[in-house]
This record gives C-alpha cells, structure tokens and sequence, in this order.
C-alpha cells in the first residue's frame, strides 16, 4: 500500500548494475519475487572476518537468527542475519536473494536497516547488517 511521504528509491539505472534488466525493467522471477542483487556474495569464511559478541542474540524466528558480531580488522559491531537455506527441504535461495534485493532498494531510507555484505556458505547466508 502507497504511503504518503513514504519513497523507497529505484535502483539507479545503469549497464553495470544487476537490478535491472536489460529493457530497463526491474528483474523478477516467475515466483514474482526480486532475483538481482548488487551485492556481492562472499564465499570466505565468515569467522575469518567476524567474531561473535558472546551472549548477544538479537533475535530469532523460524528460519533465522540475529546476532551481534565484531568486524575484526575494525572493531565495529554489526547484526548478522543467519538464513538456512533449506527450509522444510525446499530451497530457499531465491526468498533470500529476494530479501536482499528489497533491502537494497530501501538502502537510503533511514526507517530501513542497511545492509553491509552477504555470506555464503554450504548450508546458509548470512546478512550482515548495520
């Protein structure tokens, strides 16, 4: 629903950006949902770069836990979003990438968390966010 006042922005429309199609067009899968992403999904491993703040769980929910970590080079603490990605035995892959496509295109919204950089590994990603 349309909220006065509410914008969230396009992504910007360029040849090296993945959010749109080629005819300019957002790109969607046959599901509907959002399947271009920016953001580069890192592959290394993970606590190589974060370590976790013990005790400090942010959340959770059915597929997902939240918790706070520390980059390690920086000392900056982040909220890392872990998602399974197999879900009852389906994959859900593409809800994810779905996700993360929405938080791109509400990056500048300041009533939107933003999201710094996404970790993939052989069972979930990982959101890590500010």
């Amino acid at each position: 629903m349309d909220r006065p006042g509410v914008m969230i922005p396009e992504c910007p429309q360029s040849a090296n950006t993945r959010c749109h199609s080629q005819n300019g067009e957002k790109s969607h899968s046959r599901t509907g949902l959002l399947s271009e992403i920016q953001t580069p999904i890192r592959t290394e491993p993970f606590s190589n770069i974060y370590s976790l703040i013990p005790g400090k769980e942010l959340g959770r929910g059915k597929f997902a836990v939240v918790k706070k970590y520390v980059k390690t080079c920086t000392g900056k603490e982040y909220a890392a979003k872990c998602m399974k990605k197999r879900r009852k035995g389906q994959d859900c892959r593409l809800e994810i990438i779905h996700e993360i496509a929405v938080l791109e295109l509400a990056k500048s919204n300041c009533w939107v968390i933003d999201l710094h950089e996404v970790y993939e590994t052989s069972t979930e990603m990982i959101l890590v966010l500010e």
